[in-house]
């Protein structure tokens, strides 16, 4: 059975640690931060939320929270292989789960698979970008800075990652100004929730469309601050989403 299809190929060697201790490392952090994760298996972008546990470092083991739904569960257990994405202290944590197995921690039912032999991780800079769909948009509404009567403006995304979005402004009426932060706002995401962020203003230019009703709009580039695990959670299962539209179709 396939895998969900990763962010970053395995050749690209600049994100990815294969040192124990390194890896033990991140793991841990893990673990004291009850970092929220998500697990992908089959080829289908089947997934459920879980958590690191606890590591056994002598027998190269590793426990991961039992998923809230006993069919995906073992539906999971008979998949070879999981992609498990989190996102400790906001940078990007991806790898691959095998040996995968049921056991019981602290009482409760739970996997245990082996530590992985290697990992990837990515500061927000290096988030991959994906595009989103043109047809049904995906918006965001847009608290406006304004000092008397709060205001919002929807813009439409044009593509979106972990660590921002470009989105299209039409006809320039959030005149957002490049450094500008705006809290609160909320993206909209198809059949998997609202997400609400942070963001800040890095570059705003013209939308370039060509057509003269849209002389005025311009593409918004943000990077999101301070985001939550939970939402980048959120985030990554739709980009996984996407990333998957293409194999369903062919």
């Amino acid at each position: 059975m396939a895998d969900s299809r990763p962010d970053l190929p395995d050749s690209n060697k600049k994100y990815r640690i294969s040192s124990k201790n390194d890896i033990l490392s991140v793991l841990r952090l893990m673990v004291r931060n009850n970092s929220q994760s998500t697990c992908y298996f089959g080829d289908a972008g089947s997934f459920f939320p879980t958590a690191l546990l606890n590591l056994d470092s002598q027998h190269g083991k590793m426990v991961l929270d039992y998923g809230p739904d006993e069919e995906i569960n073992q539906q999971a257990l008979q998949a070879g292989k999981w992609n498990v994405v989190a996102f400790p202290n906001q940078v990007k944590v991806q790898f691959s789960c095998q040996q995968i197995g049921k056991t019981r921690f602290e009482g409760r039912d739970a996997f245990l698979a082996q530590i992985p032999k290697s990992l990837l991780r990515m500061q927000k800079r290096e988030y991959y970008r994906v595009a989103t769909p043109t047809i049904a948009p995906v918006k965001c509404a847009v608290p406006l800075l304004l000092e008397k009567s709060p205001s919002t403006v929807e813009v439409i995304l044009q593509d979106l990652s972990c660590g921002g979005m470009a989105a299209i402004d039409s006809n320039g009426r959030g005149n957002f100004a490049e450094g500008s932060v705006y809290e609160n706002c909320r993206i909209a995401l198809p059949d998997i929730g609202t997400v609400i962020v942070s963001m800040r203003i890095i570059r705003v230019e013209p939308a370039g469309t060509g057509r003269v009703h849209d002389l005025q709009s311009r593409r918004v580039s943000c990077e999101f601050v301070d985001t939550g695990e939970n939402a980048l959670s959120l985030i990554q299962r739709y980009i996984t989403r996407l990333e998957l539209e293409p194999k369903r179709a062919s």
